[in-house]
């Protein structure tokens, strides 16, 4: 019996990772009851000749170039006829527990629009999987900081949850949705090219009267970040842009100005930090890009082509 589920992957030159992860959907759904579909971003690693040699019964959309995440799901989203969709990365590892997991609680709590996971390494340990949604106060203040004195209101990896929780956020390398729900907010704004997509859909379902769960006894390996620690720079550049557009949008331009302001001193007082390392050759070089390339792109005044989307 065909489950009642579509399961979307956007991929960019993370071939292994993808083998990998495909490789753990067909060892959990042996009979193929679920629709796989991934997406290629235009990967340059012969992602899409893999995916067509080894797993024939993955539905596959290659683009042209790299539209970034949002657009990405979206282009598979209007397409989906199932009641629930899962989104993975292509990073991740599923077991046979997950998507039942999911599924069960989504069909018991109808208000539910969406649902994250506990995110792990390959070794247990807990990744971060809860997003509270960005505001001065986050952005302005170390984040452990808020975690250790207001637990209730910013809850992390720290606590042990054995129970589902309401949150703002859960972060999308593992997300079940539901197609109702997603369709009433008209899916991912693709204003955002990568990094937050999932944050302000969480925040516009939630405008719409929807709930967003965390389930801490569903567990998905995640291995992390490997897509953009190809390009670490254009990637924090893009983080940037997502954050000044999140804040544009959802608090707007005068909040947003303070973040555009305060990352531009950041950007300098990292590229200071890293200068004696650079200069004494003892330094971490990838730091001192990362801040060179950022500084340039404020003092240019964060133009588009710079960042992921010209990769």
């Amino acid at each position: 019996m065909v489950v009642d589920l579509t399961i979307i992957i956007v991929t960019w030159n993370t071939r292994e990772l993808t083998r990998t992860c495909l490789a753990s959907i067909r060892e959990a759904d042996p009979l193929h009851n679920w629709r796989v579909v991934v997406v290629d971003n235009a990967s340059r690693d012969g992602t899409s000749t893999m995916i067509r040699e080894e797993y024939p019964w993955v539905h596959l959309r290659v683009n042209e170039k790299n539209i970034g995440f949002a657009r990405a799901n979206n282009l598979i989203l209007r397409e989906v006829t199932t009641q629930y969709v899962l989104f993975l990365n292509s990073d991740t590892l599923l077991s046979k527990e997950a998507v039942p997991g999911f599924l069960e609680f989504m069909a018991s709590h109808q208000e539910v629009g969406l649902t994250g996971c506990q995110l792990v390494y390959p070794d247990g340990r807990l990744q971060n999987s809860i997003v509270f949604f960005p505001s001065l106060l986050t952005e302005l203040t170390n984040k452990s900081l808020l975690q250790r004195i207001a637990p209730g209101r910013f809850p992390g990896k720290r606590q042990s949850f054995t129970y589902p929780l309401e949150v703002d956020s859960v972060i999308g390398a593992a997300m079940m949705g539901r197609m109702e729900a997603l369709r009433s907010v008209d899916f991912f704004d693709e204003q955002y090219f990568l990094f937050l997509e999932e944050t302000d859909l969480c925040f516009r379902l939630k405008q719409k009267g929807w709930r967003v769960i965390f389930l801490p006894h569903v567990k998905v390996v995640h291995l992390q970040g490997q897509s953009v620690s190809q390009v670490k720079p254009q990637a924090r550049v893009e983080y940037q842009r997502s954050l000044i557009r999140y804040f544009e949008k959802n608090h707007g331009p005068h909040r947003a100005s303070i973040i555009r302001r305060y990352g531009y001193l950041k950007s300098w007082i990292g590229l200071v930090g890293a200068l004696p390392g650079r200069i004494l050759g003892s330094g971490n070089r990838s730091s001192w890009e990362k801040y060179r390339y950022l500084l340039s792109w404020y003092q240019r005044g964060c133009p588009d082509h710079m960042g992921l989307q010209s990769e």
